[in-house]
């Protein structure tokens, strides 16, 4: 009996030892909203409309683990697993398991190397240009900028550095974006993704740069974005500049079941070449509320213009939102879109929702 209960005091002992040194984190968020969305190509007259309950809106719908093991002297163990959902639907945001898969070390001093499904690095550092822009709708500031999104590359490997004086960076290569690496290495699309930013108090600075290769395209994908946002306490400033040559990171259009809608798929596109700027501000309204604004422009160049014979050469992008905090956890939000050149067509788009958004 007492060998007995030395055993079991031994492994309770073992037991909260490896509490102590492993961290496991659930995470996620859940969030729909009610509206209407709507695209109309002036052209032709053709509309395409929904009203109704609407996903992931103010942010995607996922849920996630993520944790750490302490290898000692400042060295980790670290993983992420990230699931995206549709909470309308239960069912899974795409055709995978996890949208985000990540294994690696991390060091106080040197960094972090990690490995698996990640997005391009520029998207740790983008969030103070999202504005009121939502996550997977009309006003996606993917739309804007292909590489700022939720895109993710598979079978990457990524390089962060730690922080230095307020100034960090964050390199990576993907030895295939999508799908399992091929035999033949020149059958694989590589990625090249980096990204430095500083801060320094209320200023964040920051600039991405990301190169898409495939054997099957006629030139590389080059994507870059120099990102900047101040807060002045009463108000918060984001604003980029940025430039896709060649073709996109990410794809983008309306999604609207109908052929008089262009959708731009991502990868190479003959002379596809948009400069794009976008502001946005942030007003605290009350401790627990805040009123956004924000506009964003893609102008195509003239040979991306004559190439494809583009109704527009112009997409604006306008909107505004208002979120109030219930909780640390819990918002209630509004949102509102409007947009011309839509996708580079005589496109108008415009959209309203009113929404909930819980993090755990």
């Amino acid at each position: 009996m007492k060998k007995t209960l030395f055993a079991v005091s031994m492994l309770m002992g073992a037991t909260s030892i490896a509490h102590a040194e492993t961290s496991v984190t659930l995470y996620g968020t859940i969030d729909t909203g009610i509206g209407f969305q709507s695209f109309k190509n002036r052209d032709d007259g053709v509309k395409a409309s929904q009203t109704g309950l609407f996903n992931g809106v103010w942010s995607s719908s996922s849920w996630g683990l993520k944790g750490s093991e302490d290898l000692g002297d400042g060295l980790r163990a670290i993983f992420k697993l990230e699931s995206g959902f549709n909470v309308l639907t239960g069912t899974s945001s795409s055709d995978r398991l996890f949208k985000t898969t990540t294994l690696g070390l991390s060091s106080d001093n040197w960094g972090s190397i990690s490995f698996g499904r990640v997005g391009n690095a520029i998207q740790d550092y983008a969030s103070y240009i999202a504005g009121p822009d939502d996550e997977e709708n009309l006003s996606d500031i993917t739309n804007t900028f292909s590489a700022a999104g939720s895109n993710k590359a598979d079978n990457t490997m990524v390089y962060k550095s730690p922080t230095f004086n307020g100034l960090d960076f964050s390199i990576g290569y993907s030895f295939n974006t999508k799908g399992q690496q091929s035999w033949n290495s020149s059958e694989n699309t590589k990625l090249i993704t980096s990204a430095v930013g500083y801060s320094n108090g209320p200023l964040s600075l920051s600039l991405g740069y990301d190169r898409l290769q495939s054997k099957d395209w006629a030139k590389k994908v080059h994507s870059w974005v120099l990102i900047g946002g101040y807060d002045f306490s009463a108000l918060q400033l984001g604003v980029a500049v940025g430039q896709d040559i060649n073709g996109r990171q990410s794809g983008f259009g309306s999604y609207a079941p109908s052929s008089s809608f262009k959708f731009w798929n991502s990868g190479y596109t003959k002379d596809f070449k948009t400069t794009s700027f976008t502001i946005n501000a942030t007003v605290p309204i009350t401790p627990a509320s805040s009123a956004m604004v924000g506009w964003s422009v893609s102008r195509a160049s003239s040979t991306f213009n004559d190439t494809h014979n583009l109704d527009k050469r112009q997409q604006n992008i306008f909107s505004a939102g208002y979120s109030y905090n219930l909780s640390k956890r819990t918002t209630l939000y509004a949102l509102a879109g409007y947009a011309t050149g839509f996708a580079f067509q005589n496109v108008r788009g415009q959209q309203a929702i009113v929404g909930l958004d819980h993090s755990f």
